[in-house]
């Protein structure tokens, strides 16, 4: 009796949220938001259909989609179980508020019925967006292939819901098993490694391959069936094994899941990868380094040079795994460019910034603490400009552990010799990229008397900059390839005039570092 009430009493709380959130909800900014993500969706949408139109029906460039897109729809599964495991190893994807693991779970209400209902509430605010995006695909594929516009969006759909509920599905047994994250991740590898060998050799062993293949070549219908009901099987043993969360980490979660929403509402990259690393419990390593004991010098640029050492090697383990999975997946996104498209130009250039924020982390706890070197009589623009020397020189290695990873794929000859030519401005421009958003700040007294329209205008191009300047280092990489193709022997001969080109927007920006604090002073 005590838990049936319990139970409506749940549901008396839900519809009094529900019925508080549409009282208080502004109309005008609602609509406001609607209009900004259908004209986000529109312009984003006609970019990669003009994108797919560039290659005409029947190209090399089709026939790579159909015969090799499917092993990449799977290893896109595979990815999200992989997520998910990950998420769940660490209390996630459920993500509650404070008061409700205080209140409700440590209540005599059943903790099953809250957590399931929540987590379907979470699945359920999730699957519309997915299916718009994966009806989008399957348009663009559409216009691409060439037939019928009504089955391809209607199957893109369906791949990405597999996707969300593989995704929650894994999360949900880990965090209900409370499997350890080490052993969630094994277990994500395995099956990405799964799906990896479906790319490599152009095999169809893994189940989400076989739902690409449903997707784009209408075949393995019966395969792909089952690798849905499958899916399903698992978001089921999700929910029902949910019940099993820690209250600890849900409420570790809660308390941090608030704060990272707002920052990524603000757009503060650099405080959502500080929060990310919390949620996930790294930890840097402590003690003694054994660098304590070298001398590198005594001068400024040695004694910074050392302190970025010294970061990074009490980097976590996750922290260096997370580096290396960057490096490759950077590397294989822009073999994918060398082939004539720019669509994973997003996740080459997101790679890049994200390892160089990782390795600029001693800039960024001098940016939070400009008092810690107050008293030693050095200006801050000689440190801050000394700290990008390290991880310049990271970055160097990130590039070249991501062009290894293209030899299976492009040969060794061509992966060398297009690595070689752009690992400088590659590295220059992501290192320098990050540093400006690391040390940027947001100005808004200086504006004030400014239209909004332009106000706004100037914020967008103030936050897109830095991914701006770490583009700019991929122009050398692009430029070789579209030579390689042309004429090998024009490769050597404008090698130099690319990279040097690609190298203005780096030298900008670290000249802004440099003179950033007489500037701010010359405006102040």
């Amino acid at each position: 009796m005590a838990q049936t009430i319990g139970v409506e009493a749940l549901r008396d709380l839900s519809k009094a949220r529900r019925r508080h959130f549409v009282e208080k909800m502004d109309l005008v900014n609602a609509i406001y938001k609607a209009y900004m993500v259908g004209a986000a969706l529109l312009v984003g949408g006609s970019l990669l259909v003009g994108l797919v139109q560039s290659a005409p029906l029947g190209s090399v460039v089709q026939r790579q989609v159909v015969n090799v897109g499917p092993s990449f729809l799977g290893l896109s599964i595979g990815l999200a179980m992989l997520f998910g495991l990950r998420s769940g190893s660490r209390g996630g994807p459920l993500a509650l508020q404070g008061a409700d693991v205080r209140m409700i779970l440590l209540s005599g209400v059943p903790r099953s019925h809250f957590l399931r209902s929540k987590a379907v509430s979470q699945v359920r605010s999730t699957i519309p967006p997915a299916l718009l995006i994966g009806g989008l695909v399957g348009g663009i594929t559409h216009r691409a292939l060439g037939v019928s516009t009504v089955r391809l969006v209607a199957e893109g759909a369906l791949v990405a819901v597999v996707g969300v509920l593989s995704f929650f599905g894994g999360g949900y047994i880990a965090s209900g098993l409370r499997i350890n994250k080490w052993i969630a991740s094994l277990l994500g590898s395995i099956v990405v490694i799964w799906s990896c060998l479906d790319v490599y050799y152009g095999t169809s062993f893994f189940p989400g391959t076989w739902l690409g293949k449903l997707f784009l070549s209408q075949s393995y219908i019966f395969l792909a069936a089952l690798t849905v009901l499958s899916v399903v099987i698992l978001f089921a043993l999700g929910l029902y094994f949910i019940s099993g969360l820690s209250l600890e980490m849900l409420e570790h979660r809660a308390r941090l899941v608030g704060t990272l929403r707002f920052a990524a509402t603000m757009r503060d990259i650099r405080t959502v990868i500080l929060l990310r690393r919390q949620l996930s419990g790294e930890k840097s390593r402590g003690g003694r380094s054994w660098l304590s004991s070298f001398s590198l010098g005594h001068g400024l640029t040695a004694q910074v040079c050392k302190r970025s050492l010294e970061s990074l090697i009490r980097w976590p383990i996750e922290r260096l795994l997370r580096f290396l999975v960057l490096a490759v997946a950077a590397g294989l996104s822009a073999r994918i460019m060398w082939s004539g498209s720019f669509v994973p130009l997003a996740i080459v250039v997101g790679a890049l910034y994200i390892a160089a924020t990782d390795l600029l982390e001693p800039l960024s706890q001098l940016a939070d603490r400009p008092d810690a070197i107050s008293g030693i009589g050095v200006s801050m623009s000689k440190v801050e400009s000394r700290l990008l020397v390290v991880p310049a020189i990271g970055m160097v290695i990130f590039v070249v552990i991501g062009t290894l990873a293209t030899v299976p794929f492009a040969g060794f000859a061509l992966s060398v010799h297009v690595g070689l030519i752009s690992v400088i401005p590659i590295a220059a421009a992501s290192t320098t990229g990050a540093a400006v958003g690391v040390l940027r700040k947001q100005r808004s007294a200086s504006t004030s008397a400014l239209m909004p329209e332009v106000v706004a205008m100037t914020s967008v191009i103030i936050e897109l900059l830095p991914f701006v300047i770490v583009a700019s280092g991929l122009i050398a990489m692009v430029d070789a390839y579209d030579l390689h193709v042309l004429n090998t022997s024009l490769i050597d001969a404008t090698a130099i005039s690319a990279a040097s080109f690609s190298l203005i927007f780096p030298l900008a920006a670290w000249t802004w570092i440099r003179r950033r604090n007489e500037l701010s002073l010359s405006n102040g």
